[in-house]
């Protein structure tokens, strides 16, 4: 049985079994054209190809061969035909090839046509997606537009609404600050006395007060206490002491006690009986969180500016520029950036840049 992927022996292209001749002794699959062999003839089981038929010896002559035939030999016809003759092998060949060469013309051709109709789809889709596309476009320009708008109205309003809202909030801190300074008018801070294990505070504040010139009974103490963190010490020195906050039960006593801390600026605690070398110690009002942050960011920029006066009076902060130039009273970071200008500080320095 013959592949049905055989090729010629003649031509060496393929053809199927059915279509084709055996040769006897080479085995060989050859097309009826391309050995001669008409379409209705039929091979018998013996039947040689036109080379292997040339190989045969005459006369029992091994050494002579037999010319091929210029036509294939004769050929075993079925029961009571007669042998017909066949065309030349070049014609038929000839026409042969013709035809195979007519039917995949047909074929290309064909194919080309369906792939025209593939192409005109193809583009027809394609039209029809730029036509969705630019549809689609049309639509997220007409969005886009009435965002924009809606965003610049809306915008506008909450604007105004919001800067209403940070003003409020910012006037309502203010007045709670207030407050919170008016509920310390009768506190004192006590800094630079030396901390020690098992002191007495209120003992301290007396004996300060007496160094100020200042005579206090200890039931006018409310309360006494150091307050805040332990600092770190700086360069192999001692650590800070923490404050000493004092609450009085008057104000009177309170006000008698800063006007001598001003009068006495370089009282130290030299005679009071505390360990190490005297140094100078400071009675001040007491300031609200707020307040402090605010009196210590007005110095840094006075400092800078060369501002003569930053005080606090009643939980006030104040600074001015020089001896009779008007004061400015500090109440929020706007007032700072106000009075000083842009630029009053390191941290507003870099937020201006």
């Amino acid at each position: 049985m013959v592949g049905s992927k055989s090729k010629c022996g003649a031509c060496g292209k393929f053809l199927a079994s059915v279509d084709g001749v055996n040769c006897a002794c080479c085995t060989k699959l050859y097309h009826r054209a391309c050995v001669g062999l008409p379409a209705g003839a039929v091979a018998g089981r013996t039947w040689k190809c036109p080379e292997c038929t040339s190989k045969v010896p005459r006369a029992n002559q091994d050494s002579t061969p037999v010319r091929a035939p210029a036509v294939s030999p004769p050929l075993h016809q079925s029961c009571g035909e007669s042998p017909q003759a066949g065309p030349t092998l070049d014609t038929t060949i000839t026409e042969f090839r013709e035809s195979e060469l007519a039917l995949e013309f047909r074929q290309f051709r064909e194919e080309m046509r369906q792939t025209r109709g593939e192409i005109r789809a193809f583009r027809q889709d394609m039209q029809e997606l730029r036509m969705a596309v630019g549809a689609c476009d049309a639509r997220l320009d007409k969005l886009e537009t009435r965002l924009m708008e809606l965003e610049q109205r809306k915008g506008g309003e909450a604007g105004g609404v919001v800067k209403a809202l940070e003003s409020t909030v910012a006037q309502l801190k203010m007045e709670l600050n207030d407050r919170d300074q008016e509920l310390l008018l009768n506190d004192v801070e006590l800094s630079g006395i030396p901390e020690v294990g098992g002191e007495n505070p209120v003992h301290l504040f007396a004996l300060c007060a007496a160094k100020l010139g200042v005579t206090l009974d200890e039931r006018e103490v409310v309360s006494c206490a150091r307050v805040g963190v332990t600092r770190a010490a700086e360069r192999g020195a001692a650590p800070r002491p923490r404050a000493i906050v004092v609450r009085l039960a008057r104000r009177a006593p309170r006000d008698a006690l800063l006007r001598a801390a001003r009068v006495r600026r370089t009282t130290t605690t030299e005679g009071l009986g505390l360990q190490g070398a005297p140094q100078r110690f400071y009675v001040n009002e007491r300031l609200t969180k707020t307040n402090r942050h605010l009196f210590y960011r007005a110095r840094e920029a006075a400092n800078r500016l060369d501002w003569r006066f930053v005080w606090s009076r009643d939980g006030k902060i104040y600074c001015r520029r020089a001896s009779g130039s008007a004061g400015h009273r500090i109440r929020s970071e706007a007032d700072i950036l106000s009075v000083f200008g842009p630029g009053y500080s390191k941290e507003e320095a870099v937020i201006m840049k």
